[in-house]
C-alpha cells in the first residue's frame, strides 16, 4: 500500500505536468492569446512546486493544516474535557449541526443563483456591482457609504482588466434591448 505522503506526491507530479503542459502549449499562442494562460500556469506551477517541498521537508503532523483557521489566527488545538456528553445531548447536536450545515448551503446556493440571474439579466459590470454592494451591506463587513466605494474600485478594477485591458466584448443581459429602447425614447 502507498503511503499518504506518495500519494501527495504522485498528484502534486501529475498536476505539475498537466500546467507545465498548458504552458508549453500556451507559448505557441499568439500575444494576446497567452495573457491568461501564461500567468494562470505558471503561478500553478510555482505554487505546486512549493507544495511538493512543504509536504516533503516538514513533518506528518504540521501538514494537517486548515488555511483558514492559519489565516485567521484562530487555535485549533482541540479542548479535553473530563466530561463526557449525554448521547442524547450530543444527538441533539449533531442535528443543529446538520440543519445549521443544510441552511448555510442553501444561504450560499442562493447567493451563487442570485449572481447568476443578476447577469443575466444585466450583464457581469452591474451584476459584479450590485452583488458586492449588496454582499458588504448585508454582511455588516462595512456601512453603505464605504461599501459603495470598496464595490466601485473594485468593478472598476474588473472593467479596466476584462474590457479596457484584454478588450473582452462583455455580456449586455437580457434587458439590453430594453435600455436601448428607453435610451431612444428619452
Amino acid at each position: 500500500m502507498i503511503s499518504r505522503r506518495a500519494q501527495e506526491n504522485i498528484f502534486a507530479v501529475l498536476l505539475l505536468a498537466f500546467f507545465v503542459a498548458v504552458l508549453v502549449t500556451s507559448l505557441g499562442y499568439g500575444p494576446r492569446a497567452r495573457l491568461v494562460p501564461v500567468p494562470i500556469s505558471s503561478l500553478a506551477i510555482l505554487l505546486i512546486l512549493f507544495q511538493i517541498f512543504w509536504q516533503n521537508y516538514r513533518s506528518a503532523d504540521e501538514l494537517n493544516i486548515d488555511l483558514l483557521d492559519v489565516l485567521a489566527g484562530r487555535d485549533t488545538t482541540p479542548e479535553v474535557t473530563s466530561e463526557t456528553p449525554k448521547s442524547e445531548t450530543a444527538e441533539a447536536d449533531k442535528k443543529a449541526e446538520e440543519a445549521t450545515a443544510w441552511r448555510r448551503i442553501l444561504i450560499a446556493l442562493g447567493f451563487v443563483g442570485l449572481l447568476v440571474a443578476l447577469v443575466l439579466a444585466g450583464g457581469p459590470i452591474p451584476a459584479i456591482f450590485v452583488f458586492t454592494f449588496g454582499y458588504f451591506v448585508v454582511s455588516g463587513h462595512f456601512r453603505p457609504l464605504k461599501a459603495a466605494m470598496y464595490t466601485t474600485v473594485f468593478t472598476g478594477a474588473i472593467y479596466l482588466v476584462f474590457v479596457v485591458a484584454l478588450k473582452i466584448q462583455l455580456y449586455h443581459g437580457y434587458l439590453d434591448p430594453v435600455a436601448d429602447y428607453l435610451r431612444r425614447v428619452f
